[in-house]
């Protein structure tokens, strides 16, 4: 904004208090985990945006610090707890450092999840492999949210306020075609992300009373470093597509050329993370007030609900 107009204000402490006055999330505290990159990241930095403390959880030291550094180089408020957040302890060590500094927890985003591991150690009976697989899933998408969710509700039931969000995928809304689940998702993976669904929807019924929001986000295909990933194996395993351009593959996603591995994509054009970022702020602001228990699809139209 250009600084001649400033004069109207009085001063730059009255136009910063104004700034201030009109950010939706203003005096806010949040907690986002695995915000280290991807859409975790554009999360913490849509709440920033909006005057929210984001408190940024990432397992790493470094990517925990990208983040804060990006959210307060924008003029925004920032601090970081990096850490397991698989870890019940660290779960904790969290939420009692964030009320320890701040008295409050407004909003909660769990943005923890991973696609499956492989399984090195010998199986110990025949079904081992597959227990070790699903196993994962679970400790990586669905307990975390559970236990940070069991964490932090005392406070937001306390203060009579919460707004939760939950990050799971369309790959809970339903199956997939039989060349993704052998190529690129792993049906534990839709298991966990529908069971965060229905867990939002129960949440909600339990928590309405307390003035407590909690909705879902799926977002669609996005070319985080996980689909990345898939694109690089999509060129290597898939013969129809050696040799190709990973990012060239994944952008076909979006035009339609490959109809017998994903849905159509009405809008014809991919996700961003800024579009994750944009669906959670809407959710955790006054705007949203009157919505819980429901999941907001941002896909471009691939999945019918």
């Amino acid at each position: 904004m250009p600084l001649a107009i400033l004069p109207a204000f009085g001063s730059l402490s009255a136009f910063i208090g104004l700034l201030e006055f009109i950010m939706k999330l203003n005096n806010r505290v949040a907690i986002v985990s695995a915000a280290g990159r991807g859409i975790g990241k554009a999360i913490a930095m849509s709440l920033g945006s909006e005057g929210a403390t984001v408190i940024v959880n990432s397992y790493g030291e470094n990517t925990t610090k990208s983040t804060v550094d990006a959210i307060n180089d924008a003029g925004g408020k920032a601090i970081g707890m990096p850490g397991d957040i698989t870890d019940p302890y660290r779960i904790m060590e969290v939420v009692n450092a964030t009320i320890k500094d701040y008295g409050q927890i407004d909003i909660l985003v769990n943005n923890v999840g991973a696609g499956p591991k492989t399984v090195d150690d010998p199986p110990s009976h025949p079904l081992a492999p597959v227990e070790a697989v699903w196993n994962a899933l679970y400790n990586q998408n669905l307990l975390p949210t559970v236990l940070m969710s069991e964490a932090v509700v005392p406070h937001m039931r306390a203060a009579k306020y919460g707004k939760i969000v939950h990050i799971s995928s369309i790959a809970g809304l339903g199956s997939f075609s039989p060349e993704m689940l052998t190529g690129f998702v792993h049906p534990s993976y839709n298991a966990m992300k529908a069971a965060l669904i229905n867990y939002t929807q129960t949440q909600a019924d339990l928590l309405g009373p307390d003035n407590i929001n909690v909705n879902a986000v799926c977002p669609g295909i996005v070319y985080t470093d996980a689909w990345k990933g898939n694109a690089q194996q999509a060129v290597k395993r898939m013969p129809e597509f050696e040799g190709m351009d990973p990012r060239k593959w994944f952008e076909g996603i979006f035009n339609d050329s490959y109809p017998t591995i994903f849905e159509r994509t009405p809008l014809k054009r991919e996700q961003t993370v800024e579009d994750m970022g944009n669906a959670v702020k809407f959710l955790v602001s006054e705007d949203s007030m009157n919505i819980t228990g429901q999941t907001l699809v941002v896909d471009g139209g691939m999945v019918k609900i």
